[in-house]
């Protein structure tokens, strides 16, 4: 849903005009490419997964699978609200105010406003990293890693 939103959005004549090059685009980037495409590649890993899987081992991966699927949405959803996405519109608000060079430039870059935004997608990152790619890489690992008996 929301590729499609900001996909459409980001297309406006008007907006491309005003917001290419901003922080709108990488919003953009972020949901279009993880959001559409990423969760497609974890879709087929997991099917994947499961057609080579008992129903033993399914049963050992599948909560490792659940951990990652939560992680990797939140992750992202919180990388786009409390980053990517406020600090887009306080960029384009610059825009109209200032100029597209001023909101490109160190000056507004650096304020204390951008500074708190870009230390807001910490946590995002995080729960991108830790809750999502750990558990669906340590669920490869359970299945492909040779185990001793």
């Amino acid at each position: 849903m929301d590729a499609r939103i900001f996909g459409f959005l980001i297309n406006l004549l008007i907006v491309s005009y005003f917001e290419v090059g901003t922080v709108l685009t990488p919003n953009h980037g972020h949901t279009a490419l993880m959001g559409v495409f990423g969760m497609l590649a974890m879709t087929i890993l997991v099917f994947a997964l499961r057609q080579v899987s008992t129903d033993v081992e399914w049963d050992r991966l599948e909560k490792y699978i659940r951990i990652s699927f939560w992680g990797l949405n939140i992750g992202l959803a919180l990388m786009l609200v409390l980053n990517l996405f406020p600090g887009g519109v306080f960029q384009f608000a610059d825009v109209l105010n200032n100029g597209y060079w001023h909101a490109r430039s160190s000056e507004f870059l650096h304020t204390g406003l951008m500074h708190r935004l870009e230390w807001l997608r910490l946590p995002a990152d995080l729960i991108f990293i830790v809750l999502g790619v750990v558990p669906l890489v340590m669920a490869m690992g359970l299945k492909y890693v040779p185990r001793r008996e």
